[in-house]
């Protein structure tokens, strides 16, 4: 008899084990990522962010997902993480890899890898999962181990172990994707319930969470998302009150979308700089989609009331004779109806071994350009047009703008700040190719790509900003372009005098790079009384505007300027001399070729095992 109790005791209980498992998954729901294809190209309509950075580091990482059997071989993306499309950089990603197998993979700023799988955890196709990676656990804290459905399936020590610094957290994480161009990466199946701990969670902790989902009463619960309860294309709170909340926006939007966005504007806008920022791509391999944004400025110049265009640098790729003869021939339909600057990047003369092909073209003294530059405003260096500054009004704002070439050194940085000080009542604005990280903090030395890694003598982002930016009250902005990322970004900071100067990254180069970019403008519309600003891109080639987040970037300025004034009248404008290509990526250019790309490395490897389940390279795939 005490045999037939003890049994049907057992009996019980696997019977409330399978109930606790059954009650776990098979209720579970959650989002499924809507995906669209636009101009050929297949990607998510979508993508969230947060815009707080976490202040401790995510050890366990918990997830409920669903990964249908028809992309079960494909990777399914990712669930948490925040890589950028440079291998060089710290970021960490929670994802699911093909074939179901969970993976974290940490990057740091120089291009390691610390790629951890788990094969022998897999998640199933088409059933729900809880899955679940704690990162540092053992009495060395150099273990790492998964969880399915609250049960340890892999667990490993490893020598190859990377000890994440807090700068693997600088770049703000992303749900359901990462930070690549239009979001490749994104997740592909369903994902339900998403939560981190900042510690490591005991196997009863793991087995509590998944039969009864995170502890809302735990101190080092981080974030937790309820995506059972959230609906799709909508943002999602972070429901463990810390104030992750994720943000949803759209990739692509058609006019009627974004009027019904404007309608919201508090100011009405009156005229528009327009950014040109890194069309290398364009220039060396599409010249036709570089025709197509000169169509827009030429065909909008007027109707948009566009005062001047700024370019943000790498104007050409493999800096070659043929590509600035494109950039000529387009440059030559601005002449006499929109003012522009031409700022250099590092594919404009350093890539290619400091060959000085920008001058040769732009600083003839008797072309357009030069005589542009030289009766409104001037230069560092008479014959050439590398560093020059551009004077203009619009109603009564005198703008001052000042271009510095790529990591403009010391003896640049002197000549800007007197002009700066010479112009003390115009409003300044500074651009720069190589200024901005895409984490919105300035470049340094110990970031990929900061000018001062390229040749020791140039100043990195950061010191443009002690050495000149912050020095200067009326500078309101400096824009810049190098580290390319999908939206705008932008940072206040403030000067030494208390004003504040809006740092600005423009630069989509890698976002549709099979299409040889978007084609996009940064459109910056500004009130008649130039106080206050706000900043769109316009795809030309896609012909809609890109990233409904970009409708957050607001400008203030000027507080002390006149309460009332007026945009200036325009004149007709002069016509520009039609161009004869009509097939977008025709037309023929000298000298077409890869070129060394520093600045945007969207490289995929195949990763090779090493030691089981744990890999590491130079670059994510």
């Amino acid at each position: 008899m005490k045999r037939i109790i003890s049994t049907l005791l057992c009996l019980i209980t696997v019977l409330s084990l399978l109930s606790l498992s059954v009650s776990s998954a098979d209720t579970k729901s959650g989002i499924t990522f809507e995906r669209t294809k636009t101009n050929g190209i297949d990607h998510p309509v979508g993508y969230y962010n947060t815009d707080k950075r976490f202040e401790k580091m995510p050890i366990t990482f918990e997830a409920w997902v669903y990964v249908p059997k028809s992309i079960y071989s494909a990777r399914c993306g990712a669930i948490l993480a925040n890589y950028q499309s440079f291998s060089k950089d710290n970021y960490v990603n929670f994802e699911i890899h093909s074939n179901g197998v969970p993976r974290l993979v940490f990057g740091d700023n120089a291009g390691n890898m610390y790629d951890y799988k788990f094969s022998r955890a897999p998640v199933p196709a088409d059933t729900w999962t809880h899955v679940a990676i704690v990162y540092g656990m053992g009495t060395d804290g150099k273990q790492i181990a998964c969880y399915i459905n609250g049960q340890l399936k892999q667990k490993t020590a490893t020598s190859d172990w990377y000890e994440a610094p807090p700068e693997t957290l600088d770049n703000m994480i992303c749900l359901a994707g990462d930070y690549r161009a239009l979001n490749e990466q994104a997740f592909r199946g369903t994902l339900g319930d998403v939560w981190v701990y900042s510690d490591v969670r005991t196997n009863d902790e793991i087995r509590a969470d998944y039969q009864n989902g995170p502890d809302l009463a735990d101190s080092e619960l981080m974030m937790f998302y309820e995506l059972s309860k959230a609906q799709p294309k909508s943002d999602v709170p972070d429901a463990s009150g810390h104030g992750y909340d994720m943000t949803y926006s759209r990739y692509f939007l058609t006019e009627e979308e974004m009027k019904a966005i404007r309608a919201e504007d508090e100011y009405e806008y009156d005229y528009v700089l327009a950014f040109l920022p890194d069309i290398q791509y364009m220039t060396q391999s599409y010249p036709g989609s570089l025709k197509i944004m000169i169509d827009f400025l030429v065909d909008k110049g007027k109707t948009h009331n566009i005062q001047y265009v700024l370019g943000l640098g790498d104007i050409t790729n493999a800096n070659t004779d043929g590509e600035w003869a494109t950039i000529l021939r387009q440059t030559n339909r601005l002449n006499g109806y929109i003012p522009y600057a031409l700022t250099p990047g590092n594919h404009d003369g350093i890539n290619s071994g400091g060959k000085e092909v920008l001058d040769s073209v732009y600083a003839k003294k008797t072309g357009h350009y030069y005589q542009l530059v030289r009766e409104n405003g001037g230069f560092f260096d008479e014959n050439s047009v590398r560093n020059t500054y551009h004077t203009f009004t619009v109603g009564e704002v005198d703008y001052l703008v000042v271009v510095l070439d790529f990591g403009a050194t010391d003896d640049i940085l002197a000549w800007a700040s007197d002009i700066l000080t010479s112009h003390p009542d115009h409003r300044a604005i500074i651009t720069t190719h190589g200024y901005l990280n895409s984490d919105g903090t300035t470049l340094d030395s110990n970031d990929y790509a900061s000018p001062d890694t390229y040749v020791k003598t140039l100043n990195s982002g950061e010191d443009i900003w002690e050495k000149l930016v912050s020095k200067h009250q009326n500078i309101a902005m400096i824009v810049s372009g190098h580290m390319h990322h999908d939206t705008i970004v932008c940072t206040p900071r403030e000067g030494d005098a208390g004003n504040t100067v809006y740092q600005i990254l423009m630069d989509p180069q890698s976002t549709c790079k099979k299409l040889g970019g978007l084609g996009a403008i940064g459109m910056m519309y500004f009130t008649a009384d130039g106080k206050h600003a706000k900043v769109e891109y316009y795809s030309t080639v896609f012909d809609k505007y890109f990233c409904e987040s970009n409708k957050t970037i607001k400008l203030t300025f000027g507080k002390d300027e006149p309460e009332e004034t007026t945009a200036p009248e325009t004149e007709a404008p002069i016509t520009a001399a039609p161009e004869t290509t009509t097939d977008i990526n025709t037309e023929v250019i000298e000298e077409k070729g890869c070129g060394g790309i520093i600045s945007a490395s969207g490289i995929v490897l195949i990763l090779l095992p090493l030691a089981g389940f744990i890999k590491r390279r130079k670059v994510i795939s």
